[in-house]
């Protein structure tokens, strides 16, 4: 385990530079941090402001849980969307700046906050557009879709490509088993691999360009109409001559930005050293342990032999950054940097590594299987099947397939951008 000088030495470390990845689009860096939401509790909830957060990816950070769902929708079952001035962007239903949602860490940002709207407008889509009668069956089509954005084109990118097809496409396991609570490894290690992908600046609001990181962070206040995002240029869609804007790589190195991040109370945080006092007090092994503890349990060599997990050697482009003096080595880095290390080993940041793809992949598909309405309930299902169940609403999803705009995912086989199209076209 770390000490304390050691936490604030690793943290500044790892916050002096970072990398632009070319490889995955922006907007998954803030789905990330929504599925978060949605299935993780906040590492230090505020009395009053946290909510019951349950293990499966169910959308209750939108909808809520119980009766709470009804005080959320009109009387047409609709969420009640507003402009804050007449020409104005459209924005969460709020009191005195505070959202009215389950979850308020979905307004710690503009692009977490659209995104949680994006899911209600389309909720609002399959209502008015017939694909659903009642409130409770759009919102659990809204949930698969969602589900099946996650899978389909989330995770077929951030995960090791074997990882991937392993749990995805040959492993029938996750079916139909109890729900289980989310590990400490994937909420306080793992799924904490977004923050590495955050850039300094943005190109996705149309209104303003080059928008600097601490610029999104307006919480608790109406949409600044300057901050109205553009949902193409962040998903995998040219606009015009404009570049799909890219994350970050997933290294273990974090824009500066990230050092002073502020949080409701009017105080920031360091988000890294944040993460790893979280992985401290999770008591999480350090990640060479956490490796070989895993290749000495009874599926490692399994493990070993499909994947080749091996303990990474060293500290690689980390050792650069600390001073032999900071007493940091490969042997006592813990879990989360070492996941990110992992990543930039494996495929110079494109994706995770083996070890964090198999702690993310474990987590979200039990988080779907035990989901009340899941892509997996009964039986495995394939994507044409999932969007054949959805009936109409599945057809014209289907219908808004186009070339994607980077050529390496070509074998996406459902992305977000369909949905985005489908919202956008029926606002």
């Amino acid at each position: 385990m770390l000490t304390e000088q050691q936490v604030t030495t690793l943290a500044h470390a790892m916050t002096e530079s970072s990398h632009v990845a070319r490889f995955i689009d922006v907007g998954y860096t803030y789905l990330g941090q929504f599925v978060a939401h949605d299935i993780v509790p906040q590492t230090n909830p505020i009395p009053g402001q946290s909510r019951d957060v349950l293990p499966y990816l169910n959308m209750d950070s939108v909808y809520g849980i119980g009766n709470q769902t009804a005080t959320l929708l009109d009387a047409r079952g609709l969420f009640p969307i507003r402009r804050t001035t007449p020409q104005g962007p459209e924005d969460l239903p709020r009191t005195d700046g505070v959202p009215n949602i389950p979850e308020l860490r979905n307004d710690d940002n503009v692009i977490v906050s659209q995104l949680h709207l994006f899911w209600q407008r389309l909720h609002n889509v399959i209502l008015q557009r017939g694909y659903a009668s009642t409130a409770g069956e759009a919102r659990a089509m809204t949930t698969l879709v969602f589900q099946l954005v996650v899978v389909e084109d989330y995770l077929r990118q951030v995960l090791a490509p074997a990882v991937f097809d392993s749990v995805f496409r040959f492993n029938q396991r996750w079916l139909n088993l109890p729900s289980r609570p989310i590990a400490r490894e994937f909420a306080h290690a793992a799924f904490r691999f977004g923050h590495s992908m955050v850039r300094p600046f943005y190109e996705s609001f149309p209104q303003k360009p080059d928008v600097t990181l601490p610029e999104l962070f307006q919480s608790n206040r109406n949409l600044d109409p300057r901050l109205e995002l553009d949902f193409r240029r962040m998903f995998g869609w040219p606009v015009l001559n404009n570049r799909v804007e890219d994350a970050m790589t997933i290294d273990p190195f974090i824009t500066r930005e990230m050092r002073q991040v502020p949080i409701p109370t009017g105080a920031t945080i360091n988000i890294a050293e944040m993460n790893l006092r979280a992985g401290i007090a999770a008591q999480l092994p350090p990640g060479k342990a956490y490796v070989q503890q895993l290749l000495a349990g009874p599926n490692g060599s399994k493990l070993k032999a499909a994947f080749g997990i091996r303990p990474l050697p060293d500290l690689g482009p980390l050792a650069d950054k600390l001073m032999p003096s900071s007493g940091i080595s490969i042997e006592n880095l813990p879990l989360w940097p070492y996941l990110l290390l992992e990543a930039s080993h494996a495929s110079e940041g494109k994706h995770l590594g083996v070890v964090g793809s198999l702690i993310c992949a474990e987590g979200l598909a039990n988080a779907i299987a035990g989901a009340p309405h899941s892509i997996y309930r009964d039986r495995w299902f394939p994507v044409d099947e999932v969007l054949s169940w959805l009936g109409a609403l599945g057809d014209e999803l289907q219908e808004q397939r186009r070339v994607f705009a980077n050529a390496a995912y070509t074998e996406r086989t459902f992305c977000m951008r369909h949905v985005v199209e489908l919202v956008l076209r029926n606002n």
